[in-house]
């Protein structure tokens, strides 16, 4: 059966700056998969840049990635916006020299 998830998934990379909704909330793609604490279906590991979150990467005993605490959250990846798709083309890579 196919997860109604995993299209949204794909596009989505651990390393990703990104925002979370509803509220913008900011931060870093820190997992993106199947959790197996969690309901069924994929799942994206966020880091928040402020300690806006429930965890410290561990879900029901579980840990899933690395962050300090009250900073990390598990949402569906329809909540989950790229930051690159936020700004468009206008964005320049950091590893590009000028």
């Amino acid at each position: 059966v196919k997860d109604e998830y995993e299209d949204l998934a794909v596009a989505i990379k651990v390393g990703d700056r990104c925002q979370v909704e509803p509220g913008e909330k900011r931060g870093v793609v820190k997992f993106v998969g199947r959790a197996e604490t969690l309901p069924p279906g994929f799942w994206i590991g966020v880091q928040y840049d402020e300690p806006l979150g429930k965890h410290d990467g561990i879900v029901k005993g579980k840990r899933y990635f690395d962050c300090p605490p009250l900073h990390g959250a598990m949402v569906r990846p329809d909540k989950v916006k790229v930051e690159s798709k936020l700004l468009g083309s206008g964005l320049r890579s950091s590893d590009q020299a000028s």
